[in-house]
């Protein structure tokens, strides 16, 4: 029905509310029937998404959900786990050695040096300081009445003991300790204890024609006029005729700082520094001990009889690889800084005495000029220092290892023990950590090492000292002796080896001991 319009042009108005009714009343009844519609008569894909969601079948969380939901999870973490661990070698650098090195806490525990033995050794210190002073005052206040000897004086006197010795004892040499006029004489000779080492600097490293390209940096080489790195970089220094000679080398230098800077200014310059190849900012180390007056060496890490319980650290000489791939290890070592007069060997026990894995790396230290020095302190020709004598590298070997227990009654014991062999054999080379109570006890020992008649001399000085080079035979005679030794060797451990691999055969009854019986 057409709308009427009124004259004025309008639309009526009752019209189109009566139209707006009816709509309403139309959709109403369209929204009714939509809500009167039984879902269960449509199917699944006209059904609303809620619903389909709803009437979905829900099945339990299996195992590979929950394995899945953790692998993500740990994928996500493990970057952050890695870069702790990884951070632990840079936060603190004795910590992280240990821990990816030294095999465990068991092997944690024994190593000599750590904080909580040096804390033992201190709290040590203090109660043998207490325990000094206890006694000194009960003999001072005794019911006798009588004063205090002067033995009692000197050991209340902090240092005095450790300078001049106790009044009317012994040193362990034999020599008396000296009168005030003696010391007062010593002290203008050789300066005060308690005065700072002046530095005697060598020649900046390196010098020109004296390295060459490897493979890791550069590494030794003799020079073009037959100068070797060992002639140009050791200290110079001239042996007394017919007055023993006593030669330190310092090892561990470069691994703490505070124990590096200790070793650098304050031990006296004819005490030798071997820098470990571990080390962070070696060539800084290197510069600043040649710079004080101080010769160089480099630790060269080999394998020991009781590896790997003893580890002797990563791109170790093991017996275990083949003579490329040592000799690749070597060149990596070789080429950590410049500046160094020789090699020291660290442990090594077991790759020096074999002749397979000890020739090859003698005869290429041979063709670098360097200095090999044999560390384990057997005080006895090994075969790598034998093999370095024969082919007239200069060698020595050390005899004692001073600090093996770093207590400072042990270190005194070891350094009077080094005296006498040098008064017994005219030269002994002794080996030391750089500890803090090391360090403390050698500055103490150098100081009044003149008046017993041994001179305090670098490791460089005594090269050629030790070891007397054999003859074509005695030489051949030894390979051969060496070559069955190591062939009787690994005999031993392949049997060993075999033996642990075989399980054993229940069908086959166990051999009866060899008793008294049977």
């Amino acid at each position: 029905m057409p709308f009427r319009k009124k004259k004025n042009g309008d639309i009526d108005e009752d019209m189109a509310s009566d139209l707006a009714d009816d709509l309403g009343d139309g959709m109403t009844d369209a929204d009714d029937d939509e809500d009167n519609i039984n879902l269960d008569d449509l199917p699944f894909n006209e059904l609303p998404i809620e619903v389909q969601f709803k009437r979905m079948p829900k099945r339990p969380k299996s195992r590979r959900s929950w394995l899945s939901k953790l692998l993500i999870i740990t994928l996500f973490l493990s970057p952050f786990c890695a870069t702790a661990v990884a951070m632990i070698p840079v936060l603190d650098p004795e910590t992280g050695w240990r821990l990816f090195h030294a095999g465990g806490p068991e092997a944690t525990i024994t190593v000599p040096g750590t904080e909580r033995e040096l804390q033992e050794e201190i709290a040590r210190g203090v109660k043998d300081i207490q325990d000094r002073d206890r006694a000194a005052m009960e003999a001072a206040n005794g019911a006798n009445g009588q004063g205090q000897s002067a033995e009692d004086i000197a050991g209340n006197l902090d240092g005095v003991s450790d300078l001049i010795g106790t009044p009317g004892a012994t040193d362990g040499t034999g020599d008396g300790a000296p009168t005030p006029e003696e010391l007062a004489a010593l002290i203008e000779e050789e300066g005060s204890f308690d005065e700072p080492i002046e530095p005697d600097p060598l020649r900046p490293a390196p010098l020109p024609g004296l390295d060459e390209e490897g493979s890791f940096g550069r590494i030794p080489r003799i020079g073009d006029d037959g100068t070797t790195p060992f002639e140009a970089y050791k200290r110079p220094f001239e042996l007394p005729e017919g007055t023993p000679v006593v030669a330190v080398m310092l090892t561990g230098v470069g691994l703490n700082e505070e124990r590096t800077d200790a070793a650098i200014n304050d031990l006296p310059l004819n005490i030798s520094l071997a820098i470990s190849p571990y080390a962070r900012d070696l060539q800084t180390v290197a510069r600043e001990a040649r710079a004080m007056g101080h010769e160089v060496f480099l630790e060269l890490p080999m394998e020991p009889a009781d590896f790997p319980l003893s580890d002797p650290g990563p791109r170790a000489l093991l017996t275990s690889l083949s003579e490329g791939e040592n000799l690749v290890r070597l060149e990596w070592l070789l080429a950590r800084f410049p500046g160094y007069a020789g090699l020291v060997s660290r442990q090594g026990s077991k790759f020096g005495s074999l002749d397979s894995a000890i020739r090859p790396v003698i005869e290429f230290i041979s063709r670098t000029g360097l200095m090999y020095v044999e560390g384990t302190g057997s005080g006895v020709a090994s075969y790598g220092a034998q093999l370095a004598a024969n082919d007239g590298t200069p060698n020595a070997i050390s005899n004692v290892i001073i600090d093996d227990t770093p207590s400072r009654r042990h270190i005194d014991r070891r350094l009077a023990e080094l005296v006498e062999i040098a008064k017994r054999n005219g030269v002994a080379v002794g080996i030391a950590q750089s500890y803090p109570v090391t360090i403390q006890r050698l500055r103490n020992w150098a100081f009044r090492l003149k008046r017993q008649g041994v001179v305090l001399v670098p490791v460089s000085a005594v090269s050629g000292q030790q070891v007397t080079p054999q003859s074509a035979d005695e030489a051949e005679a030894a390979r051969i002796e060496a070559e069955e030794r190591e062939r009787e060797v690994m005999a031993e451990q392949a049997e060993q080896e075999e033996a642990l691999s075989e399980p054993a055969d229940p069908a086959e009854p166990d051999e009866p001991a060899n008793t008294i019986e049977n």
